[in-house]
């Protein structure tokens, strides 16, 4: 839909303003920084942002078994990182005029950006 994709585009222009990295390509064993989706047919119009770390940490993470993941030093560095980055992102934003939240079950990790309810469509 129309109404997606420009908020979409808006909302990529205000992170960059905020000097925030947007990932070039879906796959993030080969960028960083933010990656949105979004969520089809929601109205208002809404996307799941994700904050990719480097792709190192990612490649080391896929790297590991299950019962490595718990304890290992760089996987915990990638979760604190992600973590601090979306409280970042959430502040920026909010104070943009948008409505942010965690995405919870759905997509654990990543937020659910809209419009504020106050936001002109």
């Amino acid at each position: 839909m129309i109404a997606h994709e420009i908020f979409q585009e808006k909302l990529k222009a205000d992170l960059v303003r905020a000097g925030l990295p947007i990932a070039a390509t879906f796959d993030p064993s080969l960028s960083s920084g933010i990656y949105l989706e979004s969520i089809d047919e929601s109205m208002p119009p809404a996307v799941f942002l994700e904050w990719r770390v480097h792709p190192g940490f990612n490649d080391h993470f896929l790297s590991l078994s299950h019962d490595e993941l718990l304890g290992d030093p760089q996987v915990q560095a990638m979760r604190n990182t992600q973590r601090a980055m979306n409280t970042a992102i959430t502040a920026i934003l909010e104070f943009a005029g948008y409505q942010v939240r965690e995405a919870m079950s759905e997509r654990p990790g990543e937020l659910v950006v809209s419009r504020a309810a106050s936001s002109p469509q």
